[in-house]
């Protein structure tokens, strides 16, 4: 993958509706060129699949929440469990002192916080903490 591969992936994750010209334009390619790239990045994984975004999502509120597993547990005795969660957009392991980084995404803040308690009822699960959205910037 190289830095135009990259730039139409970035350029995709922030509209995925964008024509082909637009995206050729972006990439100062020909469109011909710019479509053969996004087959070869579908052929090769990189572009896993397609998805909707329901038109209310973008007044949903969301919050980012960071898990502390207790002693013993890890990840495939957690997340299977979280993955029931509905309102649990994304799961990600990460390195540090928290073990998973997850996104929550309610129509109100009684919501974030009903997810929250729920995440917070898991077996596993020693802390959870809540970092509510304020503003979106990108993505």
């Amino acid at each position: 993958m190289d830095e135009k591969d990259r730039l139409l992936l970035t350029l995709l994750r922030r509209d995925a509706r964008r024509s082909v010209v637009a995206l050729a334009r972006d990439l100062g390619l020909s469109r011909t060129a710019t479509q053969d790239r996004l087959a070869k990045l579908q052929a090769s994984g990189a572009i896993a699949g397609f998805t909707v975004v329901e038109g209310s999502a973008a007044a949903r509120e969301s919050a980012y929440l960071t898990i502390k597993f207790a002693s013993g547990y890890r990840c495939p005795q957690v997340v299977p469990m979280l993955k029931r969660i509905p309102a649990i957009e994304m799961i990600h392991s990460v390195t540090g002192p928290v073990d998973l980084i997850v996104r929550v995404a309610a129509e109100t803040v009684a919501g974030i916080e009903a997810a929250r308690a729920a995440i917070a009822e898991v077996p596993g699960i020693a802390e959870v903490s809540t970092h509510v959205v304020l503003e979106r910037h990108l993505g």
